[in-house]
């Protein structure tokens, strides 16, 4: 792969078998489009958890004790409250740190107790605990820290809290490291030493399995806790959907039931996080909390102070929750220039080393660039050049933050080979971070580069776009679209359903549309019916529909204007059409 042109698009379309589709349509009440795309998917009928698929129910949660030390923190924290000690929770600054420590402060004020919390700052902080903050914590007088989202690979910091007389409860989601730290309890499925049936909870949705746990022995009357832990599914949800893990197994049922909580949040916080970010309880999608809620909350982390999200979460005061909305949208539009301030400067180095000589993977950086964002400037660049992007922020002459990879290419495994100009680095497969002195940029990026080159290959990259079948335009029908919906949440793990179309023409001429012209708008016919779709930044795609026939990439869509709804297509990919 010399640059970012050496890219070929491939359309795999999936397969499946035609009897069980057929089987799976009729047992379940299904279009057999949608029937297909779940067989194909490994949904067939008579698989025990089919029916939980089709209709989450909360009653799929596992129990809270199936989880390791659960029993161990529960009793603790139980201790704590009864005892009246000094808790103190530890969070994280992305939306999941955030949400899940505003649910750990809801539930233990629910409980009777007013804990204190420590979120840390991105930049002046670093990611994780650290041993001056626990010892800060202990200055101010401590008993007790709970961590959310955070702790699983805090050995050094977790010893020091022990030999300040402190204990503490882990409660995360993370990869644990070598060595597990000396907790009272480490609450998280992705323990190596546990056997938990569904370990990709994210953070909050272990909290919510402890808060589950600690009501149940709070003497409390089942009904309010019950009611408190329906009223919290919109945390939940939000945190889970931000994360990005699979909504499958629990992640499904939490989102399923905690996308209408957030629609129809009493919560002040998030009611006006909506109206910022237009949304309705009618957009209700993973898609679109994920792109309309998620960055708003995260742009406090990114830029300043997560405090300001989580006290948006936490405050029942509809003026102030206006107020800190209004501050998290403007951090946001500073958030977003920052980034394309970062990327146009960091699309200018890697165009100068792609032309220059052959490049398989992009290590970019510049002075003074905003650590907040330089991970989000790396997702930016993988989408544009279609290979492995390090984006690095130089200050004092080191170096360091976000590196991004594409599907079949290791990251952290590439950067083991690549460590001696390397200060240190960690991560996993998709996404690391590094540190490393700016007079060894130039070595680490050949090393980086020639690595990459062996796994990948110096011939075109080949991508593949998962079509889940094909469909006809006689197809195209409410039933079709009804019935797909029937498969929400779609997100990580369960995406949307993608179809491809052949030969089908436009009507008229395609158009350009909105403010910056960069969307696309057709009318198009085939196999005698007349339908329209819309395009979403494919304006640069509009030749390929005025050639003739085409094939595209659709997703059946609802367009409501003034009242009326109409069924349309969104497109996702066109090419003019090939012989079958």
């Amino acid at each position: 792969m010399a640059n970012s042109g050496d890219v070929k698009t491939h359309w795999r379309v999936a397969t499946y078998q035609e009897g069980r589709a057929a089987t799976l349509a009729r047992s379940l009440k299904l279009h057999p489009i949608v029937a297909r795309v779940l067989q194909s998917r490994g949904w067939d009928d008579g698989r025990p958890d089919l029916d939980g698929f089709i209709t989450p129910a909360l009653r799929q949660l596992r129990p809270p004790s199936e989880l390791m030390d659960m029993g161990k923190g529960i009793e603790r924290v139980a201790r704590a409250i009864r005892d009246g000690e000094k808790i103190w929770i530890y969070g994280d600054y992305d939306v999941d740190g955030v949400t899940s420590t505003a649910l750990m402060i809801s539930v233990l004020r629910f409980l009777g107790v007013t804990p204190r919390h420590f979120i840390p700052h991105r930049v002046k902080d670093g990611y994780g605990m650290s041993v001056q903050r626990v010892e800060d914590i202990a200055q101010e007088g401590c008993d007790l820290i709970v961590t959310v989202d955070t702790g699983i690979t805090a050995v050094e910091p977790i010893r020091r809290a022990r030999e300040l007389g402190i204990d503490v409860v882990v409660t995360d989601h993370h990869k644990a490291g070598m060595e597990l730290p000396d907790a009272v309890a480490l609450i998280n499925p992705n323990r190596p030493d546990v056997e938990y049936p569904w370990g990709r909870l994210c953070g909050v949705g272990v909290v919510f399995k402890f808060a589950h746990a600690l009501l149940r022995e709070s003497g409390r009357p089942e009904v309010e806790c019950k009611e408190f832990l329906r009223a919290q599914l919109d945390l939940v949800a939000l945190g889970t959907i931000a994360d990005v893990v699979p909504l499958t197994g629990e992640n499904r049922v939490l989102a399923h039931f905690g996308l209408p909580a957030i629609m129809k949040s009493p919560r002040p916080g998030i009611r006006a996080l909506m109206d910022a970010a237009r949304l309705t309880p009618r957009t209700a999608t993973p898609d679109l909390v994920s792109f309309g809620l998620g960055p708003r909350l995260n742009a406090a982390g990114r830029t300043d102070s997560a405090e300001i999200a989580l006290e948006l979460l936490l405050t029942k005061d509809l003026r102030r929750a206006a107020q800190l909305a209004k501050e998290l949208e403007n951090l946001n539009v500073e958030r977003r220039r920052i980034e394309d301030d970062i990327l146009g400067e960091s699309v200018q180095e890697a165009d100068t080393l792609t032309s220059s000589s052959p490049t398989h993977a992009l290590v970019v950086g510049g002075e003074g660039w905003h650590l907040g964002v330089v991970g989000i400037v790396a997702s930016r660049l993988v989408e544009r050049y279609q290979m492995p992007s390090i984006v690095l922020a130089i200050e004092d002459g080191v170096a360091r933050r976000s590196a991004r990879s594409i599907d079949d290419f290791d990251l952290h495994g590439a950067l083991a080979p690549c460590r001696e100009p390397l200060i240190g680095f960690g991560g996993h497969a998709s996404a690391a971070g590094l540190r490393l002195y700016v007079d060894a940029l130039p070595d680490f990026r050949g090393a980086l580069n020639e690595h990459a080159g062996g796994i990948l290959g110096t011939g075109p990259r080949v991508i593949n776009v998962n079509v889940d079948a094909e469909l006809s335009p006689r197809d195209l029908c409410w039933e079709l679209y009804d019935d797909l919906q029937k498969l929400q949440p779609f997100g990580e793990g369960n995406p949307e359903p993608v179809f491809l179309m052949r030969n089908v023409r436009c009507r008229q001429p395609a158009r350009l549309v909105g403010k910056n012209q960069d969307h696309l708008k057709v009318a198009l016919h085939g196999e005698g019916k007349d339908f329209d779709g819309i395009g979403f930044s494919m304006g640069r795609q509009k030749d390929i529909f005025d050639a003739g026939l085409v094939d595209v990439l659709v997703r059946p869509s609802e367009n409501v204007f003034n009242g009326s709804a109409r069924l349309e297509v969104q497109l996702m990919g066109a090419r003019v059409a090939e012989a079958v």
